[in-house]
């Protein structure tokens, strides 16, 4: 397809890959990340997703510099910059973005992975390479974090006699029945990617909300592209993943599901092998011991950043997130209350440290703990630091 350079400038030639809500959210993080007027701000766009923002940026005092490798793209840009009299604003580097490495490092790095579940292809590599050798230390990476979430699902798994049982990505407003509530499986942050020789091998219990089968499973993200900006996306942000089942497993409501999952991060969705069993409650109900190293770990951490709050002379602020936290709000967990509570400036270090554990608790023990666990672990510390 033939793209002039005034095309490439308003974004309408990846409409059809970059749907006008998942242009907007990004827009709207641009406009946090990049407030206008501020010169000072230097931001790289890798791909040619992220770099039809170009534009908007130069015009609000950025410094830009678009990555990319693709000879007929690389020429495009190169005429609607000159078209624009932008060359003192924008500067076009001809590399690979899962390889590139600028001398001067920049505030700012957006890229716009296809797929945000599996992070397939060359997704996995670009985002960790952003890091490595693209952004200054502190800087923003633009998406910050991806949440993936998954649904017991019963999608088609043959049509006329041919079977279905390939992953594949659903079409816009396909309706398929799902089993369940969307569940947390697990937190991937972009700035640090799982390398792409690791993989992920791991198990989550999900209680089905309805009964019946249990053919496949629905896909989906939550990706934080910055603070308070957030889409809902697993593929070109407008589609989910359906995958298979190796085999249909029969369900009745609240009957735990144990559902393995198996991928190699960008290796592509046709490597990936999920599975799943019927178990019994009992076999479900797997509390983890508070004399765990991994729950003494994070308590030390909690422990650390408690002290520095007393310390800066905060500490009755503290006393009233706990005093809110501690009673019922609804349908949401006390950990949810938390982050409501607590202010900006401690939101962030406090999700990362939260997430962290959440990794290495899945990691060392095999199971993810409860948002009320890990609350009440928060709230041990705090009882006695408070004490002291």
């Amino acid at each position: 397809m033939n793209m002039s350079a005034e095309t490439i400038l308003n974004g309408e030639a990846i409409s059809a890959a970059l749907d006008p809500h998942r242009r907007a959210s990004v827009q709207k993080a641009l406009d946090r990340v990049v407030p206008e007027g501020n010169g000072s701000k230097s931001v790289a766009l890798l791909g040619f997703q992220a770099a039809t923002f170009f534009e908007e940026l130069a015009d609000r005092g950025a410094q830009v510099i678009i990555v990319e490798n693709r000879a007929e793209i690389v020429e495009r840009f190169q005429r609607a910059v000159v078209s624009r009299k932008l060359g003192n604003k924008v500067k076009l580097v001809d590399a690979d973005p899962a390889a590139v490495s600028l001398d001067d490092r920049v505030d700012v790095a957006v890229y716009l992975p296809q797929s945000t579940w599996m992070m397939e292809g060359p997704d996995a590599a670009i985002l960790a390479n952003i890091r490595n050798q693209v952004l200054k230390e502190g800087g923003d990476l633009v998406p910050r974090r991806v949440i993936q979430l998954l649904e017991l699902a019963d999608p088609p798994t043959e049509l006329c006699g041919v079977s279905l049982r390939q992953p594949r990505y659903s079409r816009p407003g396909e309706p398929v029945a799902t089993r369940s509530e969307s569940k947390h499986f697990m937190t991937t942050e972009f700035g640090r990617v799982t390398p792409a020789d690791d993989e992920v091998d791991d198990t989550i219990i999900i209680r089905p909300l309805l009964g019946g089968t249990i053919s496949g499973l629905r896909l989906s993200s939550l990706v934080e592209l910055t603070d308070g900006v957030v889409q809902v996306s697993s593929e070109a942000g407008v589609k989910s993943i359906l995958v298979p089942l190796r085999e249909d497993v029969q369900a009745k409501a609240g009957q735990p599901i144990s559902i393995h999952v198996r991928y190699k991060p960008g290796a592509g969705l046709s490597t990936a092998r999920f599975s799943a069993r019927v178990m019994p409650d009992s076999e479900a109900e797997q509390p983890v011991d508070a004399s765990e190293p991994v729950v003494a770990e994070f308590q030390k951490e909690v422990r650390a950043m408690m002290q520095q709050v007393d310390k800066i002379g905060r500490g009755s602020d503290l006393d009233r997130v706990v005093s809110y936290t501690r009673r019922p709000h609804g349908d949401v967990s006390r950990l949810t209350a938390l982050f409501w509570a607590v202010d900006e400036e401690f939101r962030r270090p406090l999700r990362e440290m939260i997430d962290e554990f959440r990794r290495e608790a899945s990691s060392r023990l095999g199971q993810m703990p409860s948002d009320e666990a890990i609350y009440d672990w928060m709230l041990e510390v705090y009882q006695e630091v408070r004490a002291e």
